[in-house]
């Protein structure tokens, strides 16, 4: 997704090459300073010594060459000296080539220094500060410039996963979020799109400008001696591979981090929700005690990748030491005895000077501060190569619920249902529905009525297609539903359940829930309807009252009215009452059934109730029981024909009494 955002971070990619060639650049201001400052010379002056020096340099080479040439000619000496002296000759003139380029660099910065650089010491110790400040001024406009941007991009690839996420949470099956938990589909919408975030931030960030900054000073420490910088990167191979070992051992335990962070969410998640059952039930120390038990597993997981992000800081600051001083023995030795073999192997191509052996440290020094910095890099990755694994899943994930390639437009007016030996499951389990089949005509209205787990709320269920059916079919207006449009099969329908799905928000935001464009008119007609109205209000805000966490201000059967509500204002041609008066006083329930008898006249209407005075409101009843349909009739036939109905009927007058 960050490719989505290339502009920004080709121009990151810019600052942070012209971050790298700053840093370079005042680390190599240290030759100047060392050079000719401290030795109390302007630059003229070391341009014209640096010459001297070289002819005069030049010159013995070539004594030396005339002298070995006519050694070589001694018809005295074996093959093997002759060998020898010819090694020294071609040493030397290596030493003159290498001296008639210095004389040419120079040359060529002899106009530019005689023109333009001070001629006191002082003064081009001034301009030299000044410089470096310049410079600074501009790397630091640089990475701002460079952090920013990869910033945006991080961000916004954080806003984009989040939203694809969601969407395809929202299109899973109902049975899928149940599978997987609330808590672990949170934890992976927020934190771990977070960390692929931060992982592309310091992807495109410190990953790219930190080495960037240590190219460019080991390509200058190279123009000095690549020798020797060479030698002193002899430790690195078993560093690379030590840390290599540490970023496996990071990912796993950064993978098993994330999953006891999901589960501690979910913990925290499901007692909170239901808090009041841990009250009521007396399990506050019960749920302490688990939330303990997984909130130290995440501990000790954070723990053991903080252990691995020790170890692989540590790795990398003995990586830079080891440089550091396998550069400063040898080039010691180089120039203290001015060398230029080291155990005999040729290490520059003329003896080293001072200033140019302090400048290599320096940008050797330059080298471990971004090593340092990558010390963090390796965990930020794994833990964004894991969160990853976690979250793009989701992102492919097709769901099981498909929209038809060519949807059909739902026929106008009210529509029959009709079921033709449907069933379906949850998984692998036994059927919960099993080969139920029925009509409903259009415009009519059945009540569905069965033992606890007979299968009434997946049947209706099926319809809204919060799940397919496994086999069979279920016709709408003629049609099987999986040839309509998910969304627009739903605006059709209609649904109240006994579990009240209220939202964190005003009374008049609930009821028109699906409904936006609805008037203040429309919702208090639909209130009124589900004689909700009165004591709305009596509330303090009335209509704009918030109505808390899943509605917890309202009693349940203020917040079943709600619900109510919510249906009427939809106006669906389908409507499915899953218990929808079960919470409800009987007062109310007689003023709820005087509405709902009017309203769901010529509305194709399915009812869940253990309530026989709801079934006054329908035109015939079904009983199911283990997934079948026992029978189907009026109250009176199934009153005379159906045990499992009369024996429902029974039960229900001895709760009354």
């Amino acid at each position: 997704m960050a490719l989505k955002y290339r502009w920004s971070l080709i121009w990151a990619f810019i600052c942070s090459i012209l971050v790298a060639v700053f840093w370079g650049a005042n680390l190599g201001a240290v030759y100047p300073f060392v050079e000719v400052v401290l030795k109390d010379k302007s630059l003229q002056q070391w341009a014209e010594q640096r010459l001297e020096d070289s002819h005069v340099a030049i010159e013995n080479s070539e004594s030396k060459i005339e002298k070995l040439q006519s050694q070589i000619a001694d018809d005295n000496l074996t093959g093997e000296q002759i060998k020898v002296k010819q090694k020294a000759v071609r040493s030397y003139q290596t030493d003159i080539k290498t001296q008639n380029e210095r004389i040419a660099w120079t040359e060529q910065l002899e106009p530019w220094i005689r023109k333009y650089a001070p001629s006191d010491p002082y003064m081009t110790l001034v301009v030299l500060m000044c410089l470096m400040v310049i410079g600074t001024v501009f790397r630091g406009i640089f990475l701002a410039s460079s952090i920013y941007l990869v910033a945006r991009v991080g961000q916004r690839t954080i806003l984009d996963l989040q939203n694809s996420v969601f969407s395809n949470v929202l299109s899973m099956e109902i049975s899928e979020i149940n599978v997987k938990g609330t808590g672990d589909l949170i934890s992976r919408i927020r934190g771990e799109t977070g960390a692929i975030g931060t992982s592309i931030i310091t992807l495109f960030g410190k990953t790219i400008r930190e080495p960037l900054k240590m190219g460019a000073c080991l390509v200058g420490a190279a123009l000095i001696n690549w020798r020797l910088l060479l030698f002193s990167l002899l430790v690195c191979p078993l560093a690379v591979y030590l840390m290599v070992k540490l970023a496996r051992m990071t990912k796993r335990a950064v993978k098993k981090s994330m999953e006891e962070s999901a589960r501690l969410l979910d913990r925290l998640y499901q007692a909170l929700t239901y808090l009041r059952v841990v009250k009521a039930f007396n399990m506050q120390e019960d749920e302490r005690q688990r939330f303990r038990v997984v909130a130290h597993d995440v501990y000790k997981k954070g723990m053991r990748i903080a252990l691995y992000g020790a170890l692989s800081r540590s790795n990398n600051e003995l990586l830079g030491v080891s440089i550091i001083s396998l550069s400063i023995l040898a080039g010691g030795y180089l120039v203290l005895n001015q060398e230029m073999y080291l155990f005999n192997i040729r290490m520059s191509s003329a003896p080293m000077e001072f200033g140019e052996l302090m400048v290599f440290f320096a940008f050797l020094i330059g080298v471990c501060d971004p090593l340092r910095k990558l010390g963090d890099v390796y965990n930020m990755m794994q833990a964004g190569i894991v969160a990853a694994d976690r979250v793009f899943p989701l992102i492919d994930q097709q769901p099981a619920v498909t929209v038809p390639a060519h949807p059909k437009a739902i026929p106008t007016g009210p529509l029959g249902i009709e079921f033709d030996d449907v069933k379906f499951s949850y998984g692998e389990d036994a059927p919960v529905v099993n080969g139920v089949s029925f009509d409903l005509p259009p415009g009519s209205s059945i009540a569905i009525i069965g033992p606890n787990g007979c299968g009434k709320s997946t049947l209706i269920n099926l319809l809204p297609r919060f799940f397919d059916v496994g086999s069979g079919k279920i016709r709408i207006g003629g049609s099987d539903l999986r040839e309509y449009s998910p969304n627009d099969l739903r605006a059709e329908i209609g649904y109240v359940t006994q579990l009240t799905m209220l939202f964190r928000d005003s009374i008049a935001a609930n009821i028109s829930y699906g409904n936006p464009q609805a008037t203040q008119d429309q919702i208090e007609r639909a209130a009124q309807q589900a004689h909700a109205h009165d004591f709305i209000c009596q509330l303090d805000d009335g209509y704009e009252t918030d109505i808390g966490e899943h509605g917890g201000r309202l009693s349940g059967g203020q917040r079943q009215r709600l619900a109510l509500a919510r249906a009427i204002l939809h106006d669906p041609r389908i409507l499915i009452l899953d218990e929808a008066t079960s919470q409800i006083d009987p007062e109310s329930e007689l003023l709820i059934h005087a509405a709902l008898k009017s309203f769901i006249k010529n509305r194709t209407t399915l009812i869940v109730t253990h309530r026989m005075s709801t079934l006054e409101l329908v035109d015939q009843i079904m009983v199911m029981n283990n997934g079948r349909v026992v029978d189907c009739g009026t109250h009176e036939d199934l009153l005379r024909r159906c045990k499992i109905y009369h024996r429902l009927r029974e039960m229900d007058q001895e709760k009354a009494a």
